[in-house]
Order: structure tokens, then C-alpha cells, then sequence
């Protein structure tokens, strides 16, 4: 890449309010689904000016340009599911696999606190210019307040703690604010209550974790369906999108029936019907499928966990390391009890994996808008790298190279309704873009033959913003 003005280090804050003029780029266009060639894209103050055929927009003499012959430039990434109070690695959910004797989970707390910024510069190292994290901590809304001004930082949305539908695992129910994830409500009351609790930290959408313990998923779901209206109808008269977890056909349908703006999972217990994707249509909800999740869980359990080559590159290396720690506690007991649990789920694990996979692809193919996701935080499901393999999964269900770009940069912004923000390289929007050597659309694997970042008009480069 050739940079065609060069400024000393002193005066480089400077080129922060000049013109930039990316020039002779292949413009990957997710509104159109169309590579534009030849483009030039201005941009100055971290905002994008100008967008159009690099015959046409002429260069001031003095212009700070990027020449982009030969390049492909596309807007930044989104992970439109992530977690903060989580760090992907074995320790990290107490209440699905209870390690604290070995680790106590308040260094979890610490370590998480602690290795945000380092997670943060592995997702813009990836690519990734926008995170949304679908359920955090209080301390960690306030947390996320310091990084809003780092050049290193992705831009970064939040939602309080889960507001769980009459659900608490016992593992958090000692934790108190500012460090509880999980407000479990049992009455319309107290959804509206604990909604409130969170608006002074600035949320920037209220997530509801619609659990249903019931076995008669109707009946359990249609018993919790007065708290999430609530919860939705607090929500909405404060302007704040809702998010909702909600893994059943039932629970997703009365959910969104209830009005909610995005579903942060995919439907894994039923393929889903024609009037469950209109409904999805009618109302603009957003899906984001997070499709490895629950295979990084079980592959950990079973003591099979392989990284992948992300995971090695871009994963934070303590919380991939103690992935393999299964197979060396003394516990042998509990040991074995895990290996033998991943055996026994294996095959309803396959059956949810294909149920995901075909909805995933009837909705995309109809219209409904895909946000890319992973869950990241989650036991086996790294920050940043983890990307990746989300991607591969949504290929392997069948969507095309274009729904995948789509998906992974105007879907996330479709997401919060932020399409006006960030997600496309058009006037008006942030400057958030990738420079990379190798077509997208033709190989999804030059997503990772990045050359260099533009988040918010500056340029970073991958292996010099990671940690």
C-alpha cells in the first residue's frame, strides 16, 4: 500500500482534521451488494464527505491521500453478540462448569477488568470497527466509558445485566452490584424496576434473557410473557431497543410479537415456519444466529478443544490456554462426569446445529435482516477470534459471500437501528473502514489479508494495534 503524503510524527494529529482521499479503491458496497471499482472515498474529522468514481472527484494539491490501487475497501466489521463479564476462556461460567475452588470467579472479575483495553485492540486487530455486547455489568457500562476516545478501540454498545425471566444460576446469585450480570425478575413489577435500575448507567439497549425451564416450552413461555411485555414496554417508552434471548420457536415468536427489536440467537428446537419469517419481516427484527457457540462449550468439555488458527493469532493466549485445563485437574471425577456429559449431548448438539443452519438460511433467503454475532466470552467462544468461525458456520448453512459481508457490517448496524452511524461507506457516516488485499466477495478469506484499518478516520495497522 502506498502511502503518497508522508508527515512527520508531530504532525500526524494534524491530518486528523485534513481531507483523506482513498483513492482507486474497490468499493465493496454492501447496500447494493455490488464491488464498485475505482473509487475514491474523502474523508475528514473521523466522518466520510464524499464517495464516487476517482475520475471524478479531483485531488487538492496538498490532499492527504491513500492510494488504494489494487486494494478492496469495505466498511468495518461488527460482532453484534459479545460479552465483557466474560473472557472465552474455562473459568468464566461458573454455572455451567463450576471450577471456583480452583479459581475464585472474583478473579474472573478482576481479570476481565483488567484485559479489556488488550480485547478491545483484538477486535479492531481482526477487522472488527463496531462490538455490541448483548449484557454486562454495571461497573463494566462505566468501564466502557473510559475507551470512548481511544484510537485503539473499536466503538463499543452496551446493555446492562440480563433481565432474566425469573432465572438466576445459583453461581451469581451471591454477586452484587456493581458486578451482578443478571437481574432475575418474577413479576411485570419487577421487570420494570430492575429496566430502571440500569438507565442512570447509560445503557445503550436493555437485553431480556427469556429463559424458559418449563418442559412445556408454551406453557413456560407464555407464564414469563408478562415480564418481558413490560420489560419491553419500559424500554421502548425510554427510547432504548430491546434485545431478547430466546433460543424456541415460542419464545422468539411472543417476543417478538411483544415488540422486540433483535433476537440475539437463532431458533434451534423446530425449523420455523413461513409465518414465523414474515412475522420477523413485518415487524424489521434483526436475528443474529451465533451458530458456534454451544460447540466452543462442548468441545471444551469433552477435552477436545482444537484452536483455530484466529484463535492462536488473534485470541487472548491465558484464556485459550485454559481451554485444555480440563484433562489436568486431580478432580478426575468431575472430569470424566464433563467428558461424558459432551458424549451425551452430542447428538441433540448435531440435531440444534442443523435446525440453526436451515432457519438460518429460509430467513436470510427471505429477507430477514442477518447480523453476524458470536457470543463472544462464552466458554470456548474467544473474543475477537471466534469471528471467524461464526463466518465459516454461516457459509457452511448455505448463505452466500454477499450475505455474510452484509450481515457482518450493515446487519450489526441494523441491529441497534444505527445504519445511519456506521455499517456502509457513504456520506455522512462514520469513517469506519478495512483496506484489504484480496477480493471478500470472491474468498471470505480476505477478510483476513488486512492491510490496514480506518476506525473513526484513523488508520491502524493490525499487528501494531494488537496487544
Amino acid at each position: 500500500m502506498k502511502q503518497t503524503l508522508l508527515l512527520p510524527a508531530f504532525l500526524i494529529s494534524l491530518t486528523t482534521h485534513a481531507q483523506t482521499y482513498l483513492t482507486h479503491a474497490n468499493l465493496v458496497d454492501p447496500v447494493t451488494q455490488k464491488t464498485l471499482p475505482d473509487q475514491t472515498i474523502v474523508y475528514k474529522d473521523g466522518k466520510i464527505l464524499q464517495v464516487g468514481s476517482s475520475t471524478r472527484i479531483k485531488l487538492p494539491k496538498s490532499a492527504a491521500v491513500i492510494d488504494a490501487t489494487g486494494k478492496w475497501v469495505m466498511p468495518g466489521m461488527v460482532d453484534a453478540h459479545v460479552h465483557f463479564f466474560q473472557t472465552g476462556g474455562l473459568y468464566t461460567r461458573p454455572d455451567g462448569i463450576d471450577l471456583r475452588k480452583y479459581k475464585p470467579y472474583e478473579q474472573e472479575i478482576a481479570w476481565y477488568k483488567l484485559h479489556m483495553e488488550q480485547q478491545l485492540r483484538r477486535y479492531t486487530a481482526a477487522g472488527i470497527t463496531t462490538v455490541i455486547d448483548d449484557g454486562t455489568t454495571l461497573a463494566l457500562l462505566q468501564q466502557r466509558d473510559t475507551f470512548t476516545n481511544k484510537d485503539y478501540a473499536p466503538r463499543i454498545y452496551m446493555a446492562g445485566p440480563l433481565i432474566s425471566t425469573d432465572y438466576l444460576p445459583s453461581a451469581f446469585n451471591m454477586l452484587p452490584d456493581p458486578d451482578a450480570p443478571i437481574y432475575p425478575v418474577a413479576t411485570p413489577e419487577d421487570a420494570v424496576k430492575w429496566t430502571q435500575r440500569e438507565y442512570p448507567y447509560h445503557p445503550d439497549f436493555i437485553k431480556i434473557w427469556y429463559i424458559v425451564l418449563n418442559p412445556n416450552a408454551k406453557n413456560g413461555a407464555e407464564k414469563n410473557l408478562p415480564s418481558v411485555r413490560a420489560t419491553i414496554a419500559e424500554a421502548h417508552t425510554h427510547g432504548y431497543k430491546i434485545a431478547v434471548h430466546a433460543t424456541e420457536r415460542i419464545t422468539a415468536q411472543l417476543a417478538v410479537e411483544a415488540g422486540a427489536d433483535f433476537l440475539v440467537h437463532d431458533v434451534e428446537d423446530e425449523v420455523v415456519d413461513d409465518a414465523f419469517v414474515k412475522l420477523l419481516k413485518d415487524h424489521g427484527t434483526v436475528l443474529c444466529p451465533t451458530l458456534v457457540v454451544v460447540s466452543g462449550y462442548f468441545t471444551t468439555f469433552g477435552g477436545h478443544y482444537v484452536p483455530t488458527p484466529e484463535d492462536i493469532s488473534l485470541g487472548d493466549p491465558e484464556q485459550l490456554r485454559s481451554l485444555q485445563d480440563l484433562n489436568h485437574l486431580p478432580d478426575t471425577a468431575l472430569v470424566k462426569r464433563y467428558h461424558l456429559l459432551a458424549q451425551l449431548r452430542a447428538k441433540r448438539n448435531a440435531q440444534q446445529d442443523s435446525i440453526r443452519n436451515v432457519n438460518l438460511k429460509k430467513m436470510a433467503d427471505a429477507g430477514v435482516i442477518i447480523a453476524t454475532g458470536t457470543d463472544a466470552g462464552n466458554i470456548g467462544t474467544l473474543h475477537a477470534s471466534s469471528f471467524f468461525k461464526e463466518i465459516r458456520a454461516m457459509q457452511q448453512s448455505g448463505l452466500s459471500n454477499w450475505q455474510i459481508i452484509t450481515a457482518s457490517t450493515l446487519g450489526g448496524a441494523k441491529a441497534l437501528g444505527k445504519e445511519a452511524v456506521f455499517g456502509s461507506i457513504r456520506p455522512g457516516l462514520s469513517a469506519d473502514m478495512l483496506i484489504l488485499n484480496a477480493d471478500p466477495v470472491a474468498d471470505l478469506a480476505a477478510l483476513q489479508k488486512l492491510e490496514s484499518v480506518i476506525q473513526r478516520g484513523i488508520r491502524l495497522y493490525p499487528d501494531k494495534v494488537k496487544p
